[in-house]
């Protein structure tokens, strides 16, 4: 007998189920690092961190590392997808705390290494007002990996790879995971108040390009998107959303 369980989602249409796990298969569990950012632990036979929040403080971040029985010498990875401030700021220092190695896009290694965020354009109202709120420095980290291309997890125990996929940052990055789940970072981001609900991200480097590459996700059999701010989002949700709202031009 097949279990299924179905994931909740206020705002979507679609829902996806989700089909009962294996044991050892890699788990995703949100955190709430503060500022409305999302970091996620991704639980295999060690865990890993898929982005880090603002630098300001690790208390936050540590604190649900502690919430979910982990302890910074735990991580097996630290990974980024992208260099922005708000999803790198606490790299440096959870470097330092863990020993874990910290993963990035080869295209954003200046934007990590400065400290800083290339510039930001906005897309549209909401963008042009977070604008001051969003461009702050941050620590500045020289990152031990760096890729353009797909990366295997295995060796470090999770079942997944990492894919680049430039456009909201010419370094970005998208975990690939078993089940259809992906952790996309700001390739888009869920609406205010409806956090199910997919809504373009405030900022692209490249909207057309960073957007591009959800149809070829789905392609790869990603079905929940887990978003930098808000979410998860429904995939196909995601896509038709995107098709009825082109880039601005």
């Amino acid at each position: 007998m097949v279990l299924t369980l179905v994931a909740a989602c206020v705002g979507c249409g679609h829902v996806e189920p989700m089909h009962a796990r294996a044991p050892g298969d890699p788990e995703v569990r949100a955190l709430d690092v503060g500022g409305g950012t999302n970091a996620y632990l991704v639980m295999g036979a060690r865990p890993i961190l898929v982005d880090t929040g603002w630098g300001a403080s690790t208390d936050a971040i540590e604190h649900e590392l502690a919430r979910n029985g982990v302890q910074p010498h735990d991580l097996a990875l630290i990974v980024l997808t992208h260099g922005h401030g708000d999803h790198a700021g606490g790299a440096r220092r959870l470097h330092e705390l863990s020993g874990a190695k910290v993963l990035a896009g080869a295209g954003d290694v200046t934007m990590l290494a400065a400290g800083k965020n290339r510039p930001l354009t906005p897309m549209g109202f909401l963008g042009r007002r977070l604008l001051s709120y969003s461009d702050k420095p941050f620590p500045a980290l020289v990152p031990d990996l760096t890729l353009a291309g797909d990366f295997d997890l295995a060796p470090f125990g999770i079942a997944g790879t990492i894919v680049s996929t430039p456009g909201h940052t010419p370094g970005s990055l998208v975990v690939l995971l078993p089940h259809g789940d992906a952790i996309v970072g700001d390739l888009m981001r869920g609406t205010i108040g409806r956090p199910h609900a997919p809504a373009r991200h405030f900022f692209h480097d490249d909207c057309a390009a960073a957007e591009a590459h959800l149809a070829p996700l789905i392609a790869r059999g990603v079905k929940r998107l887990y978003v930098g701010h808000g979410g998860p989002l429904d995939a196909q949700d995601a896509l038709a959303w995107l098709r009825e709202n082109p880039c601005p031009k």
